[in-house]
């Protein structure tokens, strides 16, 4: 080689290394992985299309969703800042009103927030056969098609799938950085981490985190790390910027934020009341999202309105929750401990939208399904292990192995922080599906060895059996029942009544009142409903039967015992 070849050599980036990448999949497992690529797109595809086109929860948004509405029609009316604070995550209302913003019915939002899942399905494919090599890369998308959950919260409005969009825009940002680090290219890593925490606030955790991959990846390359990582803090201020001056022209604060700060959902998982998941904090929350500012003010005896009161309210609960946890820290360990152990298991625990519901609705068309939370758990542990002990020594290729790690490790992290320091749901729980797939090729492929020795692939260690064994525990210990029930929900009747409700459905909407309030006859908010709507369509009988059952109930919270007593005044004077 000439000497101008071999400077120019010693110039090219190396490409980031395969993780235990095969030199050659057996021509089989090649049309295998094909075919199962394949074939999840076009299920997706079609069960997309299926729920847009015959699922009533398409078509109105309804508790979180309805607060996004509120909040992206504002923006549409009053282009482009909007009048009021966001209450929940700004960055999910301006995409709604993007989607709005040609025609206003929120379909078209549906429709907009869709194609940006499918291009972040894309990302991650480019981002896992960048770093994992083409096979193992595809290994792992398939992973992810196969969590039926990320296909669930694609097409709701909630904030879930722009969040696992941000995640993915990070995870492909580094790779995009990590091929050849450059102040320009961690300001975009940078602006898609600030983008990640305007999606999903938790991911602030994630920050240091990446910060620390960032010098990892610099110290591989024998880069100066200093302007590297002012450009990364650069690009997360870039990011957030905008939002800081959107709420500081409409509100006075420049907060990035939702208003309360976090306040209201903290204290929903750290209270005496609270059982690991969403709960109502002994009658202070009714689940009416749209008036939970009014019921919050007037069970906690603070006045105000707009940032005011949103910020007095956050810090009203903050004080409760903290007061709760230093009073009782045996019982609030104990909590935590089962906010875990709620976010391991298979159980999808229901806060808005419903699975089980929803095969309901949608009978026998198709419908997300594939491996559940504890096989991808245990996959994606086993493969960062995999990642983490082919990250040993300061050889170039382990420095970029850890750097990707921790990457990945700070969205589990994070994530895992919300679900256990808040509270677990099933929503709050699916952006764990993206560092866990991502890591899960190389254990698939580790395993597939086992079985198949025609497999060259190299292990890591000696240790591989022990690694394997918690795998399987991981993987087991999901399968033990975290509930009783696994058919569609109260919650699930619920808020499929107060759609239909809306829709102009309303003997069916007061059928599924009825049917919540069977599957839960100690909610009393279930007996309001019905009684409200019953008397609005003149069933007289069927509001005093309904109102009645709610009078027996115990511990009616009083902000719905004066509720009821208005509609027992309503229903007599009607003629």
């Amino acid at each position: 080689m000439t000497q101008q070849g071999e400077a120019s050599a010693a110039k090219a980036p190396k490409a980031s290394p395969a993780l235990a990448e095969p030199s050659a999949l057996p021509p089989d497992a090649r049309r295998a992985l094909r075919l199962g690529l394949l074939l999840m797109a076009l299920l997706r595809v079609v069960y997309h299309v299926a729920f847009v086109l015959y699922d009533p929860f398409a078509l109105v948004s309804f508790s979180d969703g309805q607060l996004y509405e509120q909040a992206a029609r504002d923006i549409v009316a009053h282009a482009p800042l909007g009048t009021q604070p966001f209450y929940l995550q700004g960055l999910y209302a301006y995409l709604l009103a993007l989607g709005m913003s040609l025609h206003t019915a929120i379909l078209n939002a549906l429709l907009l927030q869709l194609l940006v899942a499918a291009c972040a399905l894309w990302l991650f494919a480019r981002a896992a056969r960048s770093v994992l090599g083409p096979w193992l890369g595809s290994l792992s998308t398939l992973v992810l098609l196969c969590y039926p959950n990320v296909a669930f919260y694609e097409n709701k409005y909630l904030s879930v799938a722009l969040g696992i969009a941000c995640n993915v825009t990070v995870l492909w940002a580094f790779v995009t950085f990590d091929r050849k680090p450059s102040a320009g290219r961690a300001l975009l890593l940078g602006v898609c981490s600030g983008l990640s925490v305007l999606g999903r606030a938790n991911l602030l955790l994630a920050l240091p985190m990446s910060a620390w991959a960032v010098w990892l990846s610099c110290r591989a390359r024998q880069r100066l790390p200093s302007p590297v990582l002012l450009g990364f803090a650069a690009g997360v201020l870039l990011a957030l910027a905008p939002m800081a001056a959107r709420n500081l022209v409409v509100t006075g604060h420049p907060d990035v934020l939702p208003s309360h700060g976090g306040g209201i959902p903290f204290y929903i998982g750290n209270n005496p009341h609270a059982n690991g998941r969403w709960n109502d904090a002994g009658g202070l929350l009714t689940g009416q999202v749209d008036l939970e500012r009014d019921q919050l003010a007037q069970g906690l005896g603070i006045t105000g309105q707009g940032r005011a009161l949103d910020d007095a309210l956050g810090k009203a609960l903050y004080r409760r929750a903290f007061g709760y946890i230093v009073s009782q820290p045996g019982p609030w360990l104990a909590l935590e401990a089962q906010k875990l152990w709620c976010t391991l298991g298979n159980h999808d625990f229901v806060r808005d939208y419903d699975l089980f519901g929803e095969r309901e609705l949608l009978g026998d068309l198709p419908l997300p399904m594939g491996i559940p939370f504890g096989v991808l758990l245990g996959l994606g542990a086993l493969g960062l292990w995999i990642l983490h002990t082919q990250s040993r020594g300061n050889a170039p290729g382990a420095l970029q192995r850890r750097a990707l790690f921790w990457v990945l490790l700070g969205q589990l992290v994070a994530v895992l922080a919300a679900n256990v320091l808040w509270f677990s749901s099933a929503q709050n729980r699916v952006p764990l599906a993206i560092p866990l797939a991502f890591a899960a090729g190389p254990a698939v492929l580790a395993l597939a060895k086992r079985v198949d020795r025609k497999l060259q692939t190299p292990w890591p260690g000696p240790a591989s059996w022990t690694a394997i064994a918690l795998c399987g525990i991981l993987c087991a210990q999901a399968f033990w029942p975290r509930m009783d029930s696994y058919r569609a929900s109260s919650v699930h009747y619920y808020n499929l009544a107060n759609v239909e409700e809306t829709l102009g459905r309303g003997e069916d909407a007061l059928a599924h009142y009825r049917l919540a309030a069977e599957h839960n006859p100690r909610q009393p908010m279930f007996r309001l409903r019905e009684a409200h709507l019953a008397r609005l369509l003149g069933k007289r009988e069927r509001a005093e039967q309904a109102l009645g059952s709610l009078r027996a109930l115990q511990s009616v919270p009083p902000i719905i015992r004066k509720a009821a007593a208005r509609e027992q005044r309503l229903l007599d004077q009607a003629p």
